[in-house]
């Protein structure tokens, strides 16, 4: 029972005590004045009535009789009678009970009115002839006392709704400051920070509220410091001053996590050069230069804001590099030959004295070198800045790639085809609660299967979200998913991770399609969570927002993947309604032997759990790797230390996490 609900029970409780109580003196003063009174009629009465007899002659019986019936005729008595001396009755007249109660007969039971008979002498010369008694008639007391008791009962109802409506309304207005702190701590759940501008006049209220605005305060202070000392420590870690992009430590990393996970990659390193950035130096001054810097770095970050998975850095003084998922060595060179007409045209247009090359290599396959890509990646800068036709130039291998390619025509067939057909392959992999060491949740991850062939899903995407397809490969990922959940019941807390990529959270019409398939399976629902990659936020907050709010009535959970690569603060961790994040593989790579990575993780898994996020932790594969990770407080953790990827659902239910990693 609530504060308010008993504050209305005692308030209406003691009204009823309070109305009932004057009701019930108002009943015992009434029924003693009528009884006063009657029994005081009667007396008169019969005074009367004996002085008027005394006047008769003693044998006239008619005009004695006579005077008895006037008098008991007029309705207010009950009974007269006169005795001769000796107690004998001379004459007599009473009233028959009547068949309709002036009151119910509970009530005239309860109230008791006591008739005490009157009587008087009848006298004449001193002679006693007699004695008149004379009972009032009670009917017409008990008929007004209970009239009186009935008006006061409806006064009194009427009384009692207007001050429990009063009553309402006060509480009403009491208790809006406590309403308001209720919403603000609901809202400090929700990752909010609201304070309150309306303080009430009631000293309590109104230190009661000034003191959570205080301690809101205090919170939203903890958690922006937190947030910044956690990006200042990546930005130092990662992160170039000058131009604003990873620094040389940070890109390799990144491109060792995806050259070396041990999942198929494909894309494009790209090696930027600045061929007389020295000179310019020398001439005009490091302030110049390091203006330049910045501006290169802004303009390849814009390059590269339609390529959510791709990054660049500076690794070194005039050198920088990039790396974009591409499907194959056709659109590789495209990308290549692109970046550099932008840069010409855009970036560096107005530093026509700025001379740059290009330099990329393709690279699709498992467990690349980095090193290797690099020097490829090298050769190919060095040929193009030996080259007098251009400035751009793609490694290319004397023995081929032996990868086949598709035109952009035929990859719109393929991937069309394959979405019609419904020809896309699952896989699951485990994530390991860190508390129990039990099964928390499963990543989904997707293959395409053609004409005998399977494709990653790191060499057909950049096909799909070239040719837009990304929302319906979305939703035939999600639909399957459910379809096997139907198959295979899903197990009790268990859930089922889907990235999503930018371009779905930005269609509405997908939005709508994930309510109306979540509306039709809402067990299932409950058992899904939808993921979106952290280099992605900037363009999609407000959508995603959107889309979290419409699908949290289905149970459906929310999550950022690859935290650490991208560029937005964390302060996007408390404005978006999110139930867990996923660190970089990258971070997690090596933990053992990178202290500043595991006070990076430490410093968001702290972040999260202040806002009741869970933190998880992806790419293990070393032994060493999972207990200094175990020892940072995160959640969970998934790699192929645990498993590799299970090909289909029936094996993700069976499988258990060995005894050896337990």
């Amino acid at each position: 029972m609530t504060l308010r609900q008993q504050f209305s029970l005692l308030t209406g409780l003691l009204v009823v005590i309070l109305l009932a109580g004057n009701l019930l003196v108002m009943v015992i003063n009434g029924r003693d004045y009528f009884q006063q009174q009657l029994n005081a009629r009667a007396y008169d009465a019969a005074t009367s009535l004996a002085l008027s007899m005394s006047q008769v002659a003693a044998d006239d019986e008619v005009q004695l009789t006579r005077l008895m019936d006037v008098l008991f005729d007029r309705g207010f008595f009950a009974e007269i009678e006169l005795q001769r001396v000796d107690d004998e009755p001379i004459y007599r007249r009473s009233r028959d009970t009547p068949g309709d109660l002036p009151a119910p007969r509970w009530f005239m039971h309860w109230v008791g009115l006591e008739m005490i008979p009157a009587e008087a002498d009848v006298t004449r010369q001193w002679q006693r002839l007699g004695t008149v008694r004379v009972v009032s008639h009670s009917d017409f007391a008990y008929r007004d006392l209970w009239a009186m008791v009935r008006a006061e009962l409806i006064w009194f109802s009427w009384v009692l709704v207007i001050t429990l409506v009063l009553l309402q309304l006060l509480l009403n207005w009491l208790f809006r400051p406590l309403v308001r702190v209720e919403r603000q701590a609901l809202a400090i759940c929700e990752r909010q920070w609201q304070v309150q501008t309306e303080i009430p006049r009631p000293r309590e209220l109104r230190r009661m509220v000034l003191a959570m605005n205080k301690m809101v305060q205090k919170l939203q202070s903890i958690f922006t410091e937190q947030s910044a000392m956690t990006e200042q420590l990546r930005a130092e870690s990662f992160n170039d001053n000058v131009s604003g992009l990873l620094n040389r430590r940070g890109f390799d990393q990144r491109l060792q996590h995806i050259l070396q996970r041990g999942e198929e990659h494909s894309g494009v390193l790209m090696l930027l050069q600045l061929q007389n950035l020295s000179e310019l130096n020398q001439s005009q001054g490091r302030q110049l230069v390091d203006d330049v810097l910045h501006m290169l770095g802004a303009g390849l970050q814009r390059c590269l804001q339609e390529y959510p998975a791709a990054f660049t850095g500076r690794r070194s003084g005039s050198d920088f590099a990039l790396y974009i998922p591409c499907a194959d060595q056709a659109q590789a060179d495209a990308l290549l030959q692109q970046m550099f007409s932008q840069l010409a045209t855009s970036v560096l247009s107005r530093r026509k004295e700025l001379i740059f090359h290009l330099g990329g290599v393709f690279l699709q396959g498992v467990q690349d070198d980095p090193v290797q890509a690099l020097s490829c990646a090298d050769a190919a800068l060095r040929q193009a800045q030996r080259s007098p036709e251009g400035r751009a130039q793609l490694y290319r291998s004397d023995s081929g790639s032996g990868i086949q390619e598709w035109t952009a025509g035929e990859w719109r067939e393929l991937l069309t085809g394959v979405l019609e057909a419904g020809a896309l392959q699952l896989q699951f992999l485990p994530v390991i609660s860190n508390r129990n060491r039990r099964l928390l949740q499963f990543e989904v991850f997707s293959r395409i299967v053609w004409q005998g062939e399977t494709l990653s899903a790191a060499r057909f995407w950049p096909m799909v979200e070239q040719h837009q397809l990304a929302a319906r490969y979305d939703a035939s990922i999600v639909a399957q998913v459910l379809a096997l959940l139907v198959q295979h019941a899903p197990q009790k807390g268990i859930r089922y991770c889907i990235n999503i990529s930018p371009a779905s959270v930005l269609d509405e019409q997908f939005h709508q399609w994930l309510v109306d398939l979540f509306r039709a399976s809402p067990a299932l629902a409950a058992h899904i969570a939808l993921e979106v990659p952290e280099s992605s936020l900037t363009g999609i907050e407000t959508a995603l927002a959107r889309l979290a709010i419409q699908l949290k009535p289905f149970g459906v959970t929310l999550g950022v993947d690859q935290v650490g690569t991208g560029s937005m603060a964390f302060a996007y961790l408390q404005r978006l309604p999110l139930d867990y994040i996923r660190i970089d593989g990258s971070f997690n790579r090596g933990l053992h032997q990178a202290q500043d990575h595991r006070f990076f993780i430490q410093s968001m898994v702290q972040i999260a759990h202040n806002l009741d996020l869970l933190i998880l932790g992806e790419g293990i594969e070393e032994a060493d790797d999972v207990s200094v990770l175990r020892q940072t407080g995160v959640d969970g953790m998934s790699g192929y230390f645990f498993s590799k990827p299970l090909a289909t659902l029936a094996d993700a239910h069976a499988w258990q996490l060995p005894a050896d990693d337990d």
